[in-house]
């Protein structure tokens, strides 16, 4: 039986080890943990339809992209658990014509909608959140449909489970060499 038990934790020690070694999402609580910090590695204008969230220095970035085609990109941010909407800033967004993008927030300041018709550039929004904010509750679409496989969060290039999904207002920075 100590056999069986020293095999089992030799195996947990080694696949916590390879899940952290790989930058891959951590598990904490039964739920998936994701660093949001960082621009995700590679995100560029033109390519294919995805979006880009991350977060550096207190503001929270928020992208559109797509490769030579138009795609309409539509959704909401919500903080949830306190807390309301800060600095919002657009970024790249055509204002008027049949690309004409747009956001708008709630009149209590916790959630804002947008709507960008993106084709082969970016399109976004920055913004920060007061303190007190918790949770930021994404729910994304493109073209009328969810996709998580076409969400890249942070640094890591890392994919929610689900679309819509959480992460924390106020992710904790990874010191370095961790």
């Amino acid at each position: 039986m100590r056999t069986h038990y020293r095999r089992l934790g030799l195996f947990c020690a080694v696949a916590l080890g390879l899940a952290l070694l790989s930058n891959q999402p951590v598990w904490s609580g039964g739920k998936q943990q994701f660093d949001p910090n960082g621009e995700p590695k590679g995100f560029k204008a033109g390519e294919p339809a995805r979006y880009a969230v991350w977060h550096t220095k207190g503001v929270w970035h928020l992208r559109t992209t797509t490769a030579k085609k138009l795609h309409h990109f539509k959704g909401k941010v919500f903080v949830e658990g306190g807390g309301t909407f800060d600095g919002i800033q657009s970024i790249l967004l055509e204002t008027k014509g049949k690309y004409e993008d747009y956001w708008v927030v709630h009149p209590k300041k916790h959630e804002i909608a947008f709507d960008f018709k993106t084709d082969r550039g970016v399109d976004g929004i920055d913004f920060e959140v007061t303190k007190d904010a918790k949770t930021l509750h994404f729910n994304l679409h493109i073209d009328g449909k969810h996709y998580a496989e076409k969400i890249f969060i942070g640094k890591g290039n890392h994919h929610p489970d689900s679309d819509p999904f959480n992460l924390p207002a106020h992710p904790a920075k990874k010191k370095a060499g961790k």
